[in-house]
């Protein structure tokens, strides 16, 4: 599986949590990019018959979609809930 680099954006980027950390951004945009993966892969397998020969690569590519999800999902909730244990309360 070949890893996208993510330059930096020289805009300000709206965050789901403010304040919010760079590590919690960056968990966000990948659980959004192997979320939409993970939806496109579905939808591919759904269309195959399980005797055709490209569904062990959508499987596997599947597979690991769900397992780079799980990778950036338990520390983006670490860190979601480290940065509003930081919050001011209003």
């Amino acid at each position: 599986m070949i890893k996208k680099t993510r330059s930096a954006a020289l805009t300000e980027k709206q965050s789901f949590l403010t304040p919010s950390s760079p590590p919690l951004d960056n968990h966000m945009d990948e659980i959004a990019e192997a979320s939409e993966e993970i939806l496109g892969l579905v939808a591919i397998l759904k269309t195959l018959s399980s005797t055709d020969a490209t569904r062990d690569e959508y499987e596997g590519r599947l597979y690991g979609a769900l397992t780079h999800l799980d990778h950036h999902v338990k520390p983006a909730i670490k860190e979601w809930d480290r940065v509003v244990d930081r919050m001011p309360e209003d």
